[in-house]
């Protein structure tokens, strides 16, 4: 079970808890000290953080508006955010040169064209610099990164002087308005790295040192950015491998204990995979609570492609002709799995449907694309003789359409539980409102047999 959910069982014990009194809290948190230690967070911190949910929970009088329940559900997430990051520091929105360092393997390559991806978007024109001359094909294999996301790149193969590098491309990257440089990792921290991330940092001069750290260092992550910081200064942190690791958890406690604010999240191997960190919003989509902005977020880039806006996505009520768009934007989007948990429903949706793969969402829109309008906008017209005449149209079986249909009506089910919720509605009195997402969440529906005439 990963840290999600089990910080999700931990909350939920407290909901559901008949009295509050400081026996039931201290259950209640030996379940948040047994999550906590196996994502790898020091034993120190739960059980300071423990200790102060415990103090913070049973104060004689409550904020004016909460009852106790609410009260001690709060104190608890807030805890929980303030572990992993308080209130959170956000990436600068124009920097002018960003140096990303880290050891072998932590994913400092994918991240820079991740980087410049990012901040293309935001109208910057945005440079890289290949100056990894220590790993074998690192130019390479930055090279096609930057080709695929048609970003401007500079590197010289075969050179093996970091420095020289960065002095060429200065002097072939004026005008831009940011340049990323990748630098060399080791399998350690040592006297070369050392030696040659100062002879880099010397010569870019960047007004941003960014650390790259895999989720799965854990505790290690502390050390490595204090080594890191002391040798060039390290202002940032960037966790890859977050989407993969049960030890992200740790890795992002010893960040904010070593305050190095972590900026982004690597939450998959694609391009578009990179998420600002927000303690919050990270926290309450790996409980299953949802995170309703990073989903508007990621459907606003899709929206000028296809045709599908952010709100119609997150309508309660939709046809065919709207799964058939929203099909569309999912390669875009991310999984359906990812989409579901951004939602906060990961844990309610059927298994089929997460691992549903993109030949099958092909064969999907293969269907619908034989389909009437007046089908696509009103399925429950779709009977025995339609499902036939769609299946040869589409060069399917009768079998694979009524799959189609039940796909379909089950995402409907789901969606529904959002026709009426907003963002605000999500937050309460500065924290989440857990109880009432917990209420939202927590109770599954009876299964509901969709019948086909």
């Amino acid at each position: 079970m990963v840290l999600g959910e089990k910080l999700r069982n931990a909350m939920e014990s407290l909901r559901k808890a008949t009295v509050f009194d400081k026996s039931a809290i201290k259950e209640a948190t030996k379940e948040l000290q047994r999550a906590l230690i196996s994502a790898d967070v020091e034993i120190k911190l739960v059980l300071e953080l423990t200790k102060d949910i415990e103090e913070g929970a049973m104060k004689e009088k409550l904020p004016k508006g909460l009852t106790r329940r609410e009260h001690v559900l709060k104190v608890t997430y807030d805890k929980l955010v303030e572990l992993i990051g308080g209130t959170g520091k956000q990436a600068p929105e124009k920097p002018k040169k960003i140096l990303l360092v880290g050891l072998f393997g932590a994913g400092k390559t994918t991240t820079v064209a991740k980087l410049a991806k990012h901040y293309g978007k935001r109208g910057q024109k945005v440079g890289v610099i290949a100056a990894d001359t220590y790993r074998p094909a690192a130019v390479e294999q930055l090279e096609q990164l930057c080709e695929k996301a048609n970003i401007p790149f500079f590197g010289i193969k075969g050179e093996k002087n970091a420095a020289k590098v960065i002095k060429e491309a200065k002097k072939k990257m004026k005008g831009f308005d940011l340049l990323i440089t990748d630098s060399a990792g080791r399998s350690a921290f040592d006297s070369d790295l050392v030696k040659e991330i100062k002879e880099i940092n010397d010569c870019l001069k960047p007004d941003e040192k960014w650390l790259v750290l895999a989720a799965d260092v854990g505790q290690l992550a502390k050390k490595q950015a204090q080594a890191f910081h002391d040798a060039v200064g390290v202002n940032g942190v960037i966790i890859t491998r977050i989407d993969g690791s049960a030890k992200g958890g740790g890795a992002l406690a010893a960040c904010a204990v070593s305050k190095a604010p972590v900026y982004f999240l690597g939450i998959g191997e694609k391009i578009d995979d990179l998420q600002a960190f927000d303690p919050q919003r990270y926290l309450s989509r790996i409980m299953g609570y949802g995170d309703l902005q990073a989903l508007l977020e990621k459907a606003k880039e899709v929206q000028e492609d296809e045709e599908i806006s952010p709100e119609e996505l997150m309508k309660g009520e939709f046809n065919l002709d709207t799964f058939y768009k929203q099909l569309k934007a999912t390669k875009k989007m991310g999984s359906l799995s990812k989409v579901a948990e951004m939602l906060g429903l990961k844990m309610q949706m059927p298994q089929e449907m997460l691992d549903m793969t993109e030949g099958k969402l092909d064969g999907f829109k293969v269907m619908m694309d034989s389909m009437t309008k007046e089908e696509k906008l009103n399925p429950d017209v779709l009977n025995k003789s339609r499902i036939l005449r769609i299946a040869k149209g589409a060069g399917k079986k009768e079998a694979d359409v009524r799959e189609l249909i039940k796909s379909y009506k089950q995402m409907s089910t789901v969606f529904k539980r959002f026709r009426n919720i907003d963002e605000a509605s999500l937050k309460k009195k500065g924290g989440l409102d857990m109880g009432k997402l917990a209420g939202m969440f927590g109770k599954r529906k009876k299964k509901k047999k969709f019948k086909i005439r």
